[in-house]
Formats: structure tokens, sequence, C-alpha cells
């Protein structure tokens, strides 16, 4: 099992409880930008969109909405038809930022083995 299986819940909600609006505060989230909702084709033979990221840049962030995170900004870049480079972040607790980056050291460590 990964570090972040391990310690992060894989519960997305609880069967037979109405899901409703929690606070986005002290959560671990991903925000794809607007732009990359229609670059994915509506086709059943069509697996996603492949993006190859350019660059990782990141710092801690106080703010009101999401509270205090990391918070991670991945900037990719289209591969096929389309043109265009997009800002994909993360906000991460501490806890979650730990167990991410060690599960990426660890993986690292497999591969060079």
């Amino acid at each position: 099992m990964d570090i972040l299986e391990s310690s992060m819940s894989t519960e997305l909600s609880r069967p037979g409880t109405p899901s409703r609006r929690r606070p986005l505060k002290n959560r671990n989230y991903i925000m794809f930008p607007r732009e990359l909702r229609d670059a994915i084709p509506d086709l059943p033979t069509y697996t996603g969109r492949v993006l190859e990221l350019e660059s990782i840049d990141g710092g801690i962030i106080d703010n009101p909405l999401f509270g205090q995170s990391v918070n991670v900004k991945l900037v990719v870049t289209e591969t096929g038809k389309l043109k265009g480079k997009f800002e994909v972040r993360l906000g991460l607790q501490a806890e979650a930022a730990r167990a991410l980056a060690e599960t990426l050291l660890q993986l690292a460590k497999r591969l060079e083995e």
C-alpha cells in the first residue's frame, strides 16, 4: 500500500447519506482550469488528454476560502492539436504534502533500482 493510500481516506461519501456542501478549509483539492473543460472529447473510445508537465512551483498560502495550505502549481502544455499552457493547482494540508513527497521519493527510488 502506498503512503498516500495509508495516510489519506479514500472514502468519498457515505452510502445512504445525502451529500452536503462542506467548507473548503482544511481539505486537499486539485483545481483544473476552465479552459480544459472542453479539451477532452466525449467519445466512448477516448481515454483522455495527455498534457506535458513543463514546470512545478509552489508556496504556502493563507486563503480565506481554503485556509492555510501548501499550494503546488503544475504548468502543463498541450501535446495534441490544441495549443495552450495551463495551470493545475493542488492545495494540500501539511500531512498530505508530506505523504505525497514521501510517495514520490519512494517511487523514484524504486524506478532507479
